[in-house]
């Protein structure tokens, strides 16, 4: 069984398509969405069975270990390619069925390798720096005898694969412009940008209201001195998923403002709501079980550490006299400190004296 004869021309008009998508691709979009359209394009402008995309999670010896991130297969031709699945695939001798992934690795280009009984597959290389996340491979997978595949096929593979390495350094560098690479919140610069935001729009509309929470981990000097900047690490990125989780409901945005502060943004939120939503966050944290590690980074088994943390809350609306960001962040502050002097693990709301 011959795959499917594709079209030149329509395969170029779609991937002219998939350069301007891509480059209309919103820069805070998840680096997964810039995937959807070239795998289509790959099975049904191409004629394959099946299209999947795959990230390289790692090399281990001889051992190269890719991600099933994304599969098109609405036949159910490849029952084997589920997504979300590890693949551990010998470099020095791979299965027959997997070959084209491993030469598109070892060889960073396209691999349309024939295999006589089983098929054969059309696998591109993504470049994305390891630093980054670490490379992409995407192709699709003629399930049958021969593959038919076409030069103008492979080069328009080799072409998507360039774009998409365009397009996922683009994202990357915005997310890293924007936000905590540690915590996975907003960066101090873009927090502090979406608290003016609030600011200038409270000109245009006095009667709305809005509050701002600074939050600091109790001891964290201690922790660091302690365990090691690795444990110290860990606890913060920690926190960072504990307020992320709790951002899809009960409050707006959230930033790691600087070292072991995080600020957070209630919009049309009055203080007695914020004060609340604080109090069951603070306990939350409370009530959470860090994991402990030693100084080389081993997590210790059953053994954990108890962390805390203190919030100050500052209210911004008609009669507060806010005019600046630096004012309305300094009254969360002052807020803050009252918590730690109290005995810390407390939150307190800013009063006027």
């Amino acid at each position: 069984m011959k795959k499917y004869k594709s079209d030149a021309k329509t395969v170029l008009n779609r991937l002219g398509k998939l350069s301007g998508f891509l480059t209309d691709l919103d820069a805070n979009a998840n680096k997964n969405d810039g995937f959807e359209f070239p795998l289509e394009i790959i099975r049904q402008t191409m004629m394959f069975d099946v299209s999947v995309l795959y990230k390289v999670s790692n090399v281990i010896e001889n051992r190269l270990i890719l991600e099933i991130v994304k599969i098109l297969d609405p036949d159910g031709l490849r029952p084997d390619l589920e997504e979300g699945r590890k693949l551990r695939l010998f470099l020095d001798d791979p299965d027959m069925i997997h070959i084209n992934e491993v030469k598109a690795f070892l060889n960073k280009r396209v691999s349309h390798i024939n295999v006589a009984g089983v098929g054969c597959d059309i696998i591109g290389y993504v470049h994305f720096p390891e630093s980054c996340g670490g490379a992409y491979l995407v192709g699709g997978d003629f399930c049958g005898n021969e593959s038919s595949v076409k030069d103008y096929e492979v080069a328009c593979v080799e072409i998507m694969c360039n774009l998409l390495s365009a397009i996922l350094l683009k994202i990357q560098f915005k997310y890293q412009a924007e936000y905590d690479n540690l915590t996975g919140l907003f960066n101090s610069a873009k927090i502090k940008q979406k608290v003016e935001i609030i600011l200038k729009r409270f000109e245009r509309k006095s009667a709305s209201i809005a509050c701002i929470a600074m939050g600091d981990i109790d001891f964290f000097k201690k922790i660091n001195d302690t365990y090691g900047h690795i444990q110290g690490d860990l606890v913060l990125k920690k926190v960072g998923d504990l307020l992320s989780n709790s951002m899809r409901g009960v409050f707006d945005v959230a930033g790691r403002y600087g070292g072991e502060e995080f600020l957070l943004i209630f919009d049309e939120a009055d203080e007695k709501k914020t004060f609340q939503i604080i109090e069951r966050l603070r306990k939350i944290i409370s009530d959470t079980k860090f994991e402990k590690m030693d100084r080389t980074g081993k997590i210790l088994n059953n053994e954990y550490l108890n962390i805390t943390m203190s919030f100050g809350i500052s209210q911004l609306s008609k009669d507060s006299g806010i005019k600046i960001v630096t004012d309305w962040i300094s009254r969360a502050d002052i807020a803050l400190y009252e918590s730690k002097q109290n005995g810390r693990n407390k939150t307190s709301v800013y009063r006027d004296i």
